[in-house]
């Protein structure tokens, strides 16, 4: 499963660099780059029966019952989350959350420690003593920074233990006049 998010999330990538590196090089709203992948990851999980009942959000906030989607940081102490584009069934499947995405631009270090620890908490498993409207059990937490050439992808998930790789990866795309 998380080799298969992987490999989807890559596609949509690629879609947004093709068809949005316009609004990359112009530096237009995290918001915005992230709608656009959100848009490209749905067109991409709905080729596979797998992620029938999933959906693609950008800055959802709610869980079941319409309570605010909340989180377990170090302190111990339940914080509300919404992160910038998540895989998940809306609460009506097992797993409900399949991939957590945190986006940053270019150039853009405000609260990237928060983004990466978000995702580290949101992995966790849950255990008896989690909180019923905790998010956890998350497949991928996904850390996305989108550059003019390209993008660094840090991903994170639990084996044991969290585990997590980083990867960077370069565009060579062609100007449509060209």
């Amino acid at each position: 499963m998380i080799q298969m998010l992987i490999t989807l999330l890559k596609k949509a990538i690629a879609c947004l660099f093709i068809n949005d590196k316009r609004n990359i090089d112009m530096q237009v709203s995290e918001m915005n780059l992230c709608a656009r992948l959100a848009h490209y990851l749905e067109n991409e999980i709905r080729q596979y029966i797998l992620f029938d009942g999933y959906y693609v959000d950008t800055e959802y906030n709610k869980t079941f019952g319409n309570m605010k989607k909340r989180v377990i940081y170090s302190d111990g102490k339940l914080h509300s989350v919404r992160c910038d584009l998540l895989i998940h069934s809306r609460g009506l499947l097992k797993p409900d959350n399949l991939l957590a995405l945190e986006m940053k631009k270019e150039k853009v270090d405000s609260n990237v420690e928060d983004d990466h620890d978000r995702l580290q908490h949101i992995i966790q498993p849950r255990t008896n003593e989690t909180p019923i409207d905790a998010v956890c059990d998350t497949v991928l937490g996904v850390f996305l920074r989108i550059e003019k050439k390209g993008y660094v992808l840090t991903k994170y998930w639990y084996d044991n233990g969290i585990k997590s790789v980083t990867e960077k990866f370069e565009f060579k795309i062609k100007e449509k006049n060209e």
